[in-house]
């Protein structure tokens, strides 16, 4: 009994030396300095400032995003009793910019994988829920233009489901503005 009091009375004084040392050299112990964490995940500050490259790629993101919001909503809505008490667009009006909305959006979204190229993959993995809610979106627009694009193609598109999907193309298109701006926040590139 004596010999397994005094093995564990010898263990106990080894296993704290090291603390004791450091302590009085005055450095302190790390737990990776005794083996204690291992396979434990350290908390590392990833540096999110943008770069002046990101910075210049993703003032074309806003752009671009910006001048597809400002496309849709200068379209002339329809003012007739119904549609002015529902937000409906004209059809002629739709059908009119609808091309034009299409290369607004691929230019949008052309943009942001540009962006996404120039991350480092700490800023990736420090953006992913932002990112991915903006390839959620990108589904979304997608969808909806596909919509459209087949609502339009009919012999007489229902006024009704033009001005829904249209309305909400542009509700998806501010659900982007707002996560880039978030981005922008995050990165250091925006002044709130």
């Amino acid at each position: 009994m004596k010999t397994r009091i005094g093995m564990i009375t010898a263990f106990l004084v080894f296993a704290t030396v090291p603390f004791a040392l450091a302590q009085y050299r005055g450095e302190g112990v790390h737990r990776q300095d005794v083996g204690f964490d291992r396979g434990a995940r350290h908390s590392v500050t990833v540096d999110m400032r943008a770069t002046d490259i990101q910075r210049e790629i993703f003032m074309y993101c806003m752009s671009a995003t910006d001048a597809a919001h400002k496309l849709i909503s200068q379209m002339p809505q329809d003012n007739s009793y119904w549609h002015g008490r529902h937000g409906g667009y004209d059809l002629s009006a739709v059908t009119g910019t609808k091309d034009q909305l299409q290369s607004a959006l691929t230019e949008m979204t052309t943009v942001h994988q540009q962006f996404l190229q120039v991350l480092s993959q700490d800023q990736d993995a420090e953006l992913g829920p932002d990112l991915s809610m903006l390839k959620h979106l990108q589904v979304d627009l997608n969808f909806e233009m596909s919509r459209l694009n087949e609502e339009m193609m009919a012999a007489r598109p229902d006024p009704f489901r033009v001005s829904a999907t249209v309305h909400g193309i542009g509700k998806t298109i501010n659900e982007w503005r707002s996560e880039h701006k978030r981005i922008a926040k995050k990165m250091g590139m925006s002044k709130s």
